[in-house]
């Protein structure tokens, strides 16, 4: 898949729930994180992704007790109801919080192998 080898990190399975904020159209979707890195996350959402590539969006997420909201622009688009994000903009603290707890997510996968 395309999309894989172009990664610089490598993506890990989580379910979240999250909020899509769409800049553009100054609205809001509902889904799921189902992977997740520190430079980008898929979203499952509970209804079709009404915008295409390239456009600006936040995403909130809450995970092991951490609240993110971050800046990001829509990479991919795998399906109506699946979209890729790229986070842009990070700050040092949010990038810090993200690579902690993914380092938890790989932790817990490999304890569970």
């Amino acid at each position: 898949m395309l999309h894989a080898e172009r990664r610089h990190e490598s993506r890990r399975p989580v379910d979240t729930g999250a909020v899509i904020y769409l800049i553009d159209l100054a609205a809001m979707k509902h889904g799921r994180i189902v992977d997740l890195s520190l430079s980008g996350c898929r979203i499952r959402t509970d209804q079709r992704f009404p915008l295409g590539v390239f456009r600006r969006v936040e995403t909130e997420f809450r995970l092991e007790g951490l609240p993110f909201r971050l800046a990001g622009v829509t990479q991919a688009i795998y399906d109506p109801r699946s979209v890729g994000i790229r986070f842009l903009d990070m700050s040092e603290r949010k990038r810090e919080q993200l690579v902690m707890l993914i380092e938890e997510i790989e932790a817990v996968t490999h304890a569970v192998k």
